[in-house]
């Protein structure tokens, strides 16, 4: 029985037969092979496949054709977008202000961005089919090239673009009277951002009677409710706390109010 490929040798074998069939081979390193597919450069992890290997030494041609059958499954890369499909594609996203630290912390280019309330901001991203983009200051800066582009027209045509993704089948009434509540949970990342859009904002309110509260505790949940039931208010505010705190793409764990036509900070006092 001949002796296993230790994981270098294993490496290097499959690095030859990647050759063999066709792809450029950048370079090798611990483990990882740097391949080029469709003219891009793709990280190609063999740790996982050398423990299959180990597991079974006398399939290593069949481990290797598998590699290869990966290769060959990856799909090319979809083409630029055109000007009018970018266009189209541009969204606002709540996030919190720390995402502009974590940008800091890796030297990024600082993201476009403006102060909502709360402790978050608005962002913008371009939302492609195969990808999520954000605008940076740098791309802001190219997009202003004429007097009408402006930042504030950049904000105002991608709240158009989130008014035009949003129907009356994206959110949904529960409750009657001091317990009527509205909830947006549309899964696609943009659910808490609708409030960002005061024609929707009004004609929830015309459905709650009282003050509208609002919770937007992770990018993915929106919830009006009346402030006229102390206890309802009192359990939906504990379980924004909680969501806010346990969910993917957490926002703000204190309520918000819609007052005069704006979004506002939340206090009992108000």
């Amino acid at each position: 029985m001949s002796k296993s490929l230790d994981l270098e040798a294993f490496v290097a074998h499959v690095e030859a037969a990647t050759r063999q069939a066709g792809y450029e081979v950048v370079k090798r390193e611990e483990g990882v092979l740097h391949v080029v597919v469709h003219d891009e450069p793709m990280r190609c992890k063999l740790d996982t496949v050398y423990h299959a290997y180990l597991n079974s030494p006398h399939r290593l041609d069949d481990i290797v054709e598998a590699h290869l059958s990966a290769l060959r499954s990856v799909p090319p890369p979809s083409p630029p977008p055109t000007e009018k499909e970018a266009a189209e594609a541009l969204l606002p996203m709540l996030n919190r202000t720390e995402l502009l630290e974590q940008a800091q912390q890796k030297e990024a280019t600082p993201l476009a961005h403006r102060p909502f309330v709360a402790g978050l901001i608005i962002t913008y991203v371009f939302d492609f089919p195969d990808y999520r983009a954000y605008v940076n200051e740098d791309m802001l800066a190219r997009m202003i090239t004429q007097p009408e582009f402006t930042f504030d027209a950049i904000h105002e045509y991608a709240l158009e673009n989130l008014r035009r993704r949003t129907t009356s089948r994206d959110y949904q009434t529960h409750g009657l009277y001091d317990k009527t509540m509205v909830v947006c949970e549309t899964r696609d990342g943009y659910a808490a951002t609708r409030v960002l859009l005061p024609d929707l904002m009004a004609t929830w309110a015309e459905r709650i009677p009282g003050r509208m509260l609002i919770g937007v505790p992770n990018r993915d949940f929106l919830i009006a409710f009346s402030d006229r039931d102390p206890a309802h208010v009192a359990a939906i505010a504990g379980q924004v706390r909680r969501d806010a705190a346990k969910r993917d793409h957490p926002l703000c764990a204190d309520l918000l109010l819609w007052k005069d036509g704006r979004i506002r900070e939340y206090r009992r006092k108000d």
